[in-house]
């Protein structure tokens, strides 16, 4: 995102990318070899056929937040960031970010992708969920998991944006 040439009107694309990466290697199931990453265990979300993986990247995402859109974004947005901030993930966010430096960005993917994973065998995969309904305690039980992940994706990727503009 430097300001040489050639890079600068890149930047979006550049952002885009990081935003997209930052997302998807928080998200469990991105960091999960089995079954595809879930792509491949058949569940079922309000009635409807879809698979493990889709329910995590969505449907759980959007029950949480209460629907989506802007405005739902925004709301939604907020009240991850005053957990952040003085509520319930105060006190962690700092050991979210102890791998921040641009420089190392390999060590700091490999190591946000292990603490993702984690939550595979505590949650995600701990008991077989083919075939099942999963819009009732499977989600009940993996909204703390959702939203810690997002807050974390979320207050890694302002630091990274913020290091990145400050090493332009």
């Amino acid at each position: 995102m430097a300001t040489s040439s050639g890079v600068k009107e890149h930047r979006k694309e550049y952002l885009e990318f990081l935003i997209h990466f930052l997302g998807d290697i928080t998200q469990p199931l991105h960091d999960e070899a089995e079954f595809v990453g879930g792509n491949q265990i058949p569940v079922l979300w309000d009635g409807n056929k879809t698979n493990l993986h889709a329910t995590w990247d969505t449907q759980m995402v959007e029950k949480d937040a209460g629907g989506y859109g802007a405005a739902v974004i925004t709301s939604f947005s907020n009240k991850l960031i005053a957990a952040i901030d003085s509520g319930a993930y105060a006190s962690q966010k700092a050991s979210w970010i102890s791998c921040t430096d641009i420089r190392t960005a390999s060590a700091c993917a490999l190591s946000w992708a292990q603490d993702a994973n984690k939550i595979n065998c505590a949650y995600v995969l701990k008991v077989d969920e083919t075939n099942k309904e999963l819009d009732g305690a499977y989600y009940t039980g993996a909204k703390p998991y959702i939203e810690l992940q997002l807050a974390k994706a979320g207050y890694r990727l302002g630091t990274w944006v913020n290091n990145l503009a400050a090493a332009a």
